[in-house]
């Protein structure tokens, strides 16, 4: 290129030095990284240094639990530990070490996705894991409850609570110098990581509720907080697509990059990105919702019939009468399931007669 030119992807030049280009997430290797295509996204692969080492010491422990679970009697379902492994610890792999984390100090919009994917991806498979019941199985005389005041508890506890926690974590940092900070100081981005799984987290495991202490609210309330989920969602990808300026524009800037998308379409691109994923990806976290719910109801209509049995056979047992036809006399319905109508009929057979 001649010395006037400017590159596609920079901004005009301000004078500092040129970045290189880190071949991995979190560190900064100089040289400079293969255009981004169809090929170099499949094959883009990156050794993530920090996120290998959670992920193999996470995984590890949850293995290490589960044999243990095994040893005392209890085996563990294959189907949570899928989950988990897979699911949440495999996700977080693909996350950081794909053409995402290759690419993610390169360019706007692999970055703004893996923002979403650690707010809605990851946290699913790590929380139909159910790694709170799989600890209290393997320790049960251990108090693992989180010891808050019963108002923290209440608070953090209803799922609303960690979606307002994600969307504003993600409206800070799309709307102050956070973007840029992290992406100069790799300690930054990794703990941005950590908060952004862990806002994500605070919001799926009271709404599913599948794992041990959590699920207090009730299911339609949890239902309708999961559709106000879906349009909070939305706001962080409107304020980058917003703003009137490039977001972390003196990191980008310094960037030695001569191909791709211009540094407003790179975040065009990564805010439309935003409002999209995180439409589709929530789908999931609903999905396993409704199985959750349709699990309770299921579970709660099971347990009524077999107390209703046990009432059967005691009263079969204590009168021994038979009707006209032979049948065994049952208390009616409303005497006898659980609800406001039973309630009264209790209160009314106390009364004395006449």
């Amino acid at each position: 290129m001649s010395a006037g030119s400017a590159s596609p992807g920079a901004l005009p030049s301000t004078g500092e030095r040129t970045l290189p280009l880190p071949s991995g997430l979190l560190t900064s290797v100089a040289g400079p990284v293969a255009p981004l295509s169809g090929l170099s996204a499949v094959t883009g692969w990156s050794a993530d240094v920090p996120a290998l080492v959670v992920v193999s010491v996470v995984s590890a422990a949850y293995l290490l639990a589960v044999r243990r679970a095994g040893t005392r009697g209890v085996p563990w379902s294959a189907t949570a530990s899928a989950w988990f492994l897979i699911g949440g610890m495999g996700s977080l792999l693909v996350v950081t070490c794909s053409f995402l984390g290759t690419y993610s100090r390169v360019l706007f919009w692999p970055l703004a996705v893996q923002d979403v994917l650690f707010v809605t991806l990851v946290p699913v498979g790590m929380t139909l894991g159910r790694p709170l019941a799989l600890w209290r199985t393997v320790c049960p005389q251990r108090d693992t409850r989180l010891r808050l005041p019963s108002a923290l508890r209440s608070l953090f506890g209803f799922p609303l609570t960690g979606s307002v926690l994600a969307v504003v974590l993600l409206l800070l940092v799309y709307t102050t110098g956070w973007d840029q900070a992290r992406l100069e100081h790799p300690a930054l981005l990794a703990l941005t990581r950590l908060l952004l799984l862990a806002a994500g987290c605070s919001f799926l495991w009271p709404l599913i509720g599948v794992d041990d202490g959590t699920g207090h609210t009730s299911y339609p309330l949890r239902a309708l907080i999961a559709f106000v989920d879906g349009l909070l969602d939305a706001l962080p990808g409107l304020a980058v697509l917003g703003t009137g300026h490039v977001i972390a524009a003196g990191y980008y800037s310094r960037v030695a990059r001569t191909w791709g998308p211009t540094l407003p379409e790179a975040q065009k691109t990564g805010g439309t990105a935003m409002i999209v994923l995180s439409e589709i990806v929530g789908l999931p976290a609903l999905l396993a919702l409704l199985v959750a719910w349709v699990r309770r109801d299921a579970q709660q209509a099971r347990d009524v019939d077999a107390a209703l049995d046990v009432i059967d056979a005691a009263e079969m047992a204590a009168r021994g009468a038979t009707g006209p036809e032979g049948d065994v006399l049952h208390r009616p319905w409303w005497e006898v399931d659980p609800g406001p109508l039973a309630d009264r009929a209790a209160r009314y057979q106390r009364r004395p007669d006449g």
